[in-house]
């Protein structure tokens, strides 16, 4: 909302003419009385021979704030950016986190391998029409009111800082967790403008400084109290809120007076259009390189502590440029910073069965196993593991239990169970198993000609030759972003 250049209140600028509203009614009402006094004043006294005429002075030129350049640019990016989603396919109302990430939104993963440019672009990225409205909602009122005081080169940069802030803080609380929005750098705005009210760096009256200064506590309160029920990344809103904080005071105070369409003095007084304008480029270039240290150093720190991290996505990046063999070398790098990454463990083991390593894939998927008991897919692949390793009697536990637990296309389950049964010689339930596979998927070959050296009864005259198709059978964890 629009500020009075008078006394500093907020107002409405919504109008049905074409001249809108420029100060409060308060002031406008004001204005318009001491005015009719001074020209009834005027007219008394030039027409009365007893005084001398006072000529009539004309009120000063009705002062205004101009609408927010750099607040109405990033507001029409933010549109931008979601109308091309949606064109693109995406949903409109509620995109799934693929397509958020395809647009440029945070993942730790991929942020931390290469795609550095992620902790800006995501800011840009919006998960509906609601996250959008709400957060664009909130950028206007908050971002009309600062960035008259800041200017708009310091607001921009400040902007962009915190927003950079609030995605790096992000990806160090939850390196797994898809994050998108501009929320992050509007905490900024609204940090910078505690401070900026706080430390007297604005012409507002004290008055309304402090009316201002609890409407933004409540406003900061309310939203990070409602970012722990978990739906929000909150993490987010601390890191873009402490960095404007941060830059509201280390900002020195930037805007004099509001004016209309002429010339708006920032600085000192005194000084010239030249010079004040060179004073904002000064501070705005000094803020913007002050604030790219520290960030970048904050994302080579995160990353050196983020390694294995860092080599899980690249290997992501890998496998979706058909280079297996080098992601594997990726996750096995992954996997020696730290063990307990799930995704990097799981991948691996995944990605050596498929190059009919189920031995070296034993280690892997055990530690998956181990880390979720309960899931399905984990006790598949380590019972695939251990057959091709030549441990069927191990297998067979393994592969009940993941088969019990599946409710779906459970003919890979099956044949793991029915080539288990063949290696311990227990033909009848073998073949009965190895039938029902190829009802469920006729094509498998595999299951074909295992079955044809496979009895219903008695011993075959030779030990099946079994070759494991684990390309075939492996199970890809369907929980993104394991296969992204």
């Amino acid at each position: 909302m629009p500020i009075c250049p008078s006394c500093g209140k907020t107002f409405s600028g919504f109008s049905f003419g074409s001249n809108p509203a420029t100060e409060c009614a308060d002031c406008r009402k004001a204005k318009t009385q001491a005015q009719a006094a001074g020209v009834a004043a005027g007219s008394t006294v030039a027409h009365s021979p007893a005084r001398p005429a006072i000529p009539y002075a004309a009120p000063p030129a009705i002062r205004y704030f101009a609408p927010p350049p750099v607040t109405l640019a990033i507001m029409a990016a933010n549109v931008l950016v979601y109308l091309a989603m949606g064109i693109s396919g995406a949903s409109w109302t509620d995109p799934n986190i693929l397509d958020a990430v395809k647009w440029g939104a945070d993942f730790g993963p991929l942020t931390l391998s290469s795609d550095w440019w992620r902790l800006f672009t995501s800011t840009f990225v919006h998960f509906g029409i609601i996250h959008i409205a709400l957060n664009m909602w909130c950028l206007w009122n908050l971002g009309s009111t600062l960035e008259p005081f800041m200017g708009r080169k310091v607001f921009g940069v400040m902007y962009v800082a915190s927003g950079l802030a609030a995605s790096l803080t992000s990806v160090a609380w939850n390196q797994w967790r898809v994050s998108a929005g501009a929320s992050g750098a509007i905490f900024g705005v609204a940090g910078a403008l505690v401070t900026y009210f706080a430390l007297k760096k604005t012409t507002m009256d004290s008055v309304l400084v402090k009316r201002n200064l609890r409407s933004l506590g409540i406003f900061i309160f309310y939203n990070l109290l409602y970012g722990v029920s978990g739906r929000v990344d909150n993490s987010a809103h601390i890191g873009g809120l402490v960095a404007g904080l941060i830059l509201g005071a280390a900002i020195p105070p930037m805007l004099r007076a509001s004016a209309g369409p002429q010339y708006i003095p920032v600085g000192p007084p005194g000084l010239g259009r030249e010079a004040d304008e060179s004073r904002a480029n000064r501070v705005a270039f000094t803020v913007a390189a002050v604030s790219a240290i520290v960030l970048i150093f904050g994302f080579a720190t995160l990353r050196a502590k983020k390694t294995a991290v860092a080599r899980y996505g690249s290997a992501v990046k890998l496998i979706k440029a058909g280079k297996p063999d080098q992601a594997v070398a990726q996750l096995q790098e992954s996997v020696k910073f730290d063990p307990d990454v799930y995704y990097s463990q799981g991948m691996l083991g995944e990605l050596l069965l498929q190059q009919q390593n189920p031995s070296a894939a034993v280690e892997p998927l055990e530690r998956v196993a181990s880390m979720y008991p309960n899931a399905y897919d984990a006790q598949h692949n380590l019972a695939l593991a251990y057959l091709g390793a030549g441990r069927a009697d191990t297998a067979l536990p393994l592969i009940f239990k993941s088969f019990s637990a599946q409710k779906d296309d459970t003919w890979r389950s099956q044949f793991v169970r029915g080539i288990a049964e063949a290696e311990v010689a227990d033909y009848p339930l073998a073949s009965a198993d190895l039938r029902a596979v190829i009802k469920a998927n006729p094509d498998l070959a595999e299951a074909k000609q295992l079955l044809a050296q496979v009895p219903d009864s008695g011993t075959p005259a030779t030990k099946p030759q079994i070759a494991i198709p684990y390309d075939k059978l492996v199970m890809k964890s369907e929980y993104w972003p394991l296969y992204p």
